[in-house]
């Protein structure tokens, strides 16, 4: 589940991180782990965006507070980014910041994928159950009916 009040502090700190490391002249290997966890950050902003992190009773009562920190995570993200390419192409070796892009276009898209999936399976999952819970109902009411009629009739 996605802790949405949280996804602009750690957009923050792992953008710090990665400034940090870039400005020290770390190793690509050793910085590209935290560009993917920057890009598991979007895709969860993204999620989050469309409403997919919460259940489908969860999905009504939407607060502005999430809307809100939503809309600060995107800023936090995309000043964040932003940051991340001038010191990228300042202080990286050349074409880092196209193996980054690269990097994160397919990072996003597996975790996108992956948080996609487990939304499904939790709808699914209520949906499976709120029409095992009618069915019983539906059946406990059919045969609370039939005792009732018999108990009416024969007395």
């Amino acid at each position: 589940m996605i802790e949405v009040l949280a996804l602009a502090s750690s957009v923050s700190t792992i953008a710090g991180a990665i400034s940090s490391a870039v400005q020290a002249g770390k190793d690509m290997s050793s910085v590209m782990p935290m560009f993917g966890k920057l890009a598991g950050l979007e895709a969860e902003i993204q999620a989050a965006e469309k409403g997919r992190h919460k259940g489908p009773l969860g999905r009504l009562t939407s607060s502005e507070e999430e809307g809100f920190a939503i809309a600060q995570a995107k800023m936090k993200h995309k000043e964040a980014m932003d940051n991340l390419r001038s010191m990228c192409m300042l202080y990286g070796p050349p074409g880092m910041w196209n193996m980054v892009v690269q990097e994160q276009a397919a990072a996003r898209k597996r975790q996108q994928e992956a948080l996609e999936a487990a939304a499904a399976a939790r709808d699914k999952l209520f949906w499976g159950i709120s029409v095992f819970i009618g069915v019983l109902v539906f059946v406990i009411g059919l045969v609370g009916m039939f005792v009732g009629v018999d108990f009416l009739v024969n007395g």
